[in-house]
């Protein structure tokens, strides 16, 4: 995260200090780029792409960015290292590490690996479900693998899952009942590493090609690199070498102060929790075809009653997906022996979404016309109205083409709820064949009976004399979580009983992402001439959901503004001072990657109205809530494409 400005910190300083309510955590974030050749896993740093690697610095010439302990060497006033630090990249749902740790060569210290919890030890942990937290069992949490949270246990030129050892498969990670107790971890299945070491010089060097389905463009994961130090010398005095270092959390450049009150160790942050973990976000390369639609999602400040109706208050900030709506079109259909038709047959269509921890809401509101070529009609899968509500936490994978519902990938997904009427469905309740790459631990059937009620739980309300169909849902996802992001979309048939009378064939496919706006009847895309291929075979251009904190709503395109703005631009909020709420515009003259964030006085983050999000050129609109938050003097900052723009905001209450 680039810093605030100077001058804007000049100005924090000469205004009085104001009372921020509690925020969740704010993780660190770091752009990784995408490796244009191949990387070459030999323990060398040698391939081109990783000079525009990112970076994690923990020991370098610069200071440091580690929380570390002495363990029973008081006397130390800066780790005994010459350098640590770690590079990273990416390609299509893999991740590339490169770790370099140069010891000290004394007395003191040395490469000494004697085995896990003695000696020197690296844990490369990663996590694709946010709203996950580690078991907090020390034992690498490695029945979450490859998904995660999870970190890999690495001894000199040795990676490992929990050092090799055997342990229990809790519950819930249990996907079927056949689902093995025990785990036996084998970390080749995951991963593939090449190390260079040298101990007389102390230099550990490891280069790794880890396998995570959340890697892919416009992705991110929780990452986290941490381990510890180790010597012969406090082995045979001490009987105990294992002094615990992390990269997050950290106070800069003061290694030995502990930045939290969660606990006192180090190591906790790698092996026990999660919650304190970077985010990764994967750059898009030059070859990407596919930019996906961004929408912020806030989080729900109350309890939402789930009971088909959106009348609590936090529905009113929600994020949108105006599919039909009296503004136009973000849709994409076809007519199905209608060719008629010079729009859909809807009065409106569109979602709601909001979220809390591990779960995200999503209200769906389907306002038919009532006339005799299209009503409400639900006659059985594949026939009559249909509604689609796919997610994925995995932007590496793609939905498997088999028209199934992908559901064997729930709750992680990419998969979909097959909605019909008041029916919640995974693939209408029908058996499907588990592919082998799912079947996940031995025992596993090759038969599922799906159970929507599993994952989430829904309630509607129908009106087919209005043609009013609402479905509401509470969905669990573990990639559900503050800065988390999920692949999200919409999608279904219309049908009516006179096509299904006249033609056997009652089902016109619909789809929110792609589309082409306000066009829906024109085919976006080069891959498939059926709408329905993009929710139910394919996941590649499915939106992405950034979940931010309460008060933040989705960012919206000024359509009273014409042609294309001249150069990046911040405007004044309005209204300003405000209270609790306030709207922000800003210009971007090119398509592009845009941050819009909120500071208080002491320049610490409250809130990020727009996340690294890809936007259009044009002007656009974002909404900022406040009141959660006290009275008092606030900076909002606009960075793209390395410009960075601050504004002065007042809150009186």
């Amino acid at each position: 995260m680039r810093k605030v400005s100077v001058l804007v910190l000049a100005l924090l300083l000469l205004t009085s200090l104001s009372i921020v309510s509690a925020q969740d955590y704010v993780r660190k974030k770091v752009d990784v780029p995408r490796a244009t050749g191949t990387i070459k896993i030999d323990g060398k740093m040698d391939d081109a792409d990783w000079a525009n690697a990112a970076h994690a610095d923990m020991i370098t010439n610069k200071g440091y960015e580690i929380w570390t302990n002495k363990y029973y060497r008081e006397g130390l006033k800066a780790p005994d290292y010459d350098a640590m630090y770690g590079r990273m990249l990416w390609s299509e749902d893999t991740l590339y590490v490169f770790m370099h740790i140069d010891e000290f060569v004394n007395d003191s210290t040395n490469l000494f690996w004697k085995g896990k919890w003695t000696g020197d030890q690296l844990f490369i942990s990663l996590s694709d479900r946010l709203g996950i937290d580690m078991k907090g069992w020390y034992d690498g949490n490695i029945y979450a693998a490859p998904d995660g949270p999870y970190h890999l246990w690495i001894f000199g030129d040795k990676v490992t899952l929990n050092g090799g050892d055997t342990t229990k498969v809790p519950e819930e990670y249990r996907a079927r009942p056949q689902d093995s107790l025990i785990i036996n971890p084998d970390a080749s299945k995951f991963v593939r590493w090449a190390t260079f070491i040298d101990t007389t010089k102390g230099v550990w060097d490891i280069e790794l090609a880890i396998y995570n389905p959340g890697v892919s463009e416009q992705g991110q994961i929780g990452f986290n690199i941490g381990g510890s130090t180790g010597s012969r010398q406090s082995d045979a005095e001490f009987h105990d070498a294992y002094a615990y270092y992390t990269w997050q959390p950290n106070k800069p450049n003061d290694p030995y102060t502990d930045p939290t009150t969660d606990s006192k160790d180090p190591g906790y942050y790698n092996l026990a929790s999660s919650k304190d973990w970077a985010l990764l976000n994967f750059l898009p390369g030059t070859k990407d075809s596919v930019t996906r639609k961004t929408v912020t999602v806030p989080k729900a400040t109350g309890l939402i009653k789930i009971d088909g109706k959106m009348d609590e208050v936090d529905w009113a900030n929600a994020a949108h997906a105006d599919m039909i709506t009296n503004k136009g079109y973000e849709i994409w259909t076809n007519k199905y022996y209608r060719e008629g038709l010079k729009a859909p047959d809807y009065d409106a269509m569109y979602g709601r979404m909001l979220w809390s921890e591990d779960t995200l809401y999503v209200f769906m509101h389907i306002d038919e016309f009532v006339n005799d070529s299209t009503n409400l009609f639900w006659k059985g899968k594949w026939t009559g109205d249909q509604l689609f509500i796919s997610l994925s936490d995995r932007l590496g994978i793609d939905m498997k083409g088999w028209y199934d519902g992908n559901i064997y990938a729930a709750p992680d997904g990419p998969y979909h709820f097959l909605v019909l009427g008041d029916k919640v469905t995974l693939n209408n309740g029908d058996t499907t064949n588990i592919p082998e790459e799912y079947q996940k631990f031995p025992g596993d059937t090759v038969i599922i009976h799906p159970d929507a009620s599993k994952y989430a739980r829904w309630a509607t309300f129908i009106d087919t004399t209005k043609g009013v169909w609402d479905v509401e849902m509470a969905i669990y996802n573990p990639g559900v979580a503050y800065q988390g992001i999920l692949g999200f979309n919409i999608g279904g048939s219309t049908g009516s009983r006179q096509s299904d009378a006249e033609f056997h064939d009652a089902y016109a496919y619909y789809t929110w992402q792609p589309n082409k706006p306000n066009d829906p009847y024109t085919d976006p895309t080069t891959d498939s001439k059926d709408p329905g291929f993009y929710n139910l075979a394919n996941s590649k251009h499915w939106a992405v959901l950034q979940f931010g904190p309460s008060g933040v709503s989705g960012v919206e395109t000024d359509n009273s503004f014409k042609g294309v703005p001249s150069k990046y631009a911040l405007e004044q909020n309005f209204p300003n001072p405000f209270n609790p709420s306030t709207s922000i515009r800003f210009d971007v003259p090119q398509e592009g990657f845009v941050t819009l964030k909120v500071y208080n006085i002491v320049g610490q983050v409250v809130a990020t109205l727009v996340n690294n999000q890809s936007l259009s050129a044009g002007r656009h609109i974002v909404s900022f809530d406040a009141s959660r938050l006290s009275s008092g003097v606030y900076f909002y900052t606009m960075e793209a494409s390395g410009v960075v723009i601050t504004k002065k905001m007042m809150l009186l209450k």
